[in-house]
């Protein structure tokens, strides 16, 4: 597609600015992309929505600026898990204005690790969570949500590189030239009936792995004192599996007291994870243990 015809698709002119070009493209995405349609009960045309996405393509590469690389992203960057025990869908949502959004779009398939900078965490438990149910689907009409869960949470571990996330996700406190420090922050329920789990601003405490939760333990005191959660739910599949990570040096704190919101009557507790460089992500495989979960359903193999 030439730059004439990307400006004939959009409606456009050579002297129109960034802003009315990019109102243009997203109204007649917002017309012609096929999710929409179906959305409104007319039939799809995908020709047409890619034709568009193509035409603003070329217009904003021909003006050196910054473009939509959703879809090449995903086509060149994104890390696979080949053994990952199923492959998943990948999706965007494309935005009309700031308060007009198109439904979910697939634009990819296949053993993707999850990213950060490439895919929002809630698109990626949904695609996760469909790769589960179909599992599930295959042995049974029937799905129990407990099976349902137990696999969807293999899966998940299965597309999560815990310390590339970490590095994308956690605030970046100290450098040296073997290692990073990243800061996050989790909250514990203040218990007013125990007097031992008392708030003191900065005091040390533990953050370790016991049952697949993040719990504290007060060294000074020797007291359990809750087990932590997070406003990220992402943070569950990143800094999780660093607790038990023998390279990775995991110290915490007390930060502040929560007296308000949704985390009202909660200790704020900063952890810090001092990452090696060179410690690099190894792709897990949990089809031995999702294969032992869906038999229970009636499932087999077909490898």
């Amino acid at each position: 597609m030439d730059i004439n015809e990307a400006y004939r698709i959009l409606g456009a002119a050579r002297n129109d600015d960034e802003n009315t070009i990019k109102k243009k493209y997203k109204r007649l995405l917002f017309l012609h992309h096929p999710d929409s349609k179906r959305h409104r009960g007319e039939n799809p045309d995908d020709t047409m929505a890619m034709r568009i996405i193509e035409a603003y393509k070329v217009i904003r590469q021909s003006s050196d600026s910054e473009y939509d690389q959703t879809k090449d992203d995903w086509d060149f960057e994104a890390a696979v898990n080949e053994k990952a025990f199923s492959n998943r869908n990948v999706y965007v949502q494309y935005r009309i204005y700031d308060d007009e959004d198109l439904p979910l779009s697939k634009v990819a398939e296949g053993k993707y690790i999850w990213d950060p900078d490439l895919e929002d965490f809630p698109f990626f438990t949904k695609s996760v969570f469909e790769a589960a149910k179909d599992a599930i689907e295959e042995s049974s009409k029937v799905v129990l949500q407990d099976i349902l869960m137990e696999v969807f949470h293999l899966m998940m571990q299965e597309y999560v590189f815990p310390a590339d996330a970490a590095r994308k996700l956690g605030e970046l406190i100290q450098e040296t030239t073997d290692s990073e420090k990243y800061q996050f922050y989790g909250y514990i329920k203040e218990d007013r009936k125990n007097k031992s789990v008392v708030f003191h601003d900065g005091e040390p405490v533990e953050v370790f792995l016991s049952e697949n939760k993040a719990v504290v333990h007060n060294p000074i005191t020797g007291m359990f004192l809750g087990e932590i959660s997070f406003d990220d739910d992402a943070l569950y599949y990143v800094v999780l599996p660093l607790l038990e990570e023998p390279n990775v040096e995991v110290s915490a704190q007390m930060k502040r007291l929560i007296k308000t919101g949704r985390n009202k009557n909660s200790i704020m507790i900063s952890i810090s994870l001092n990452i090696p460089k060179e410690l690099k992500d190894v792709p897990v495989a949990y089809t031995e243990q999702i294969q032992k979960a869906l038999w229970g359903r009636g499932y087999r193999s077909k490898k």
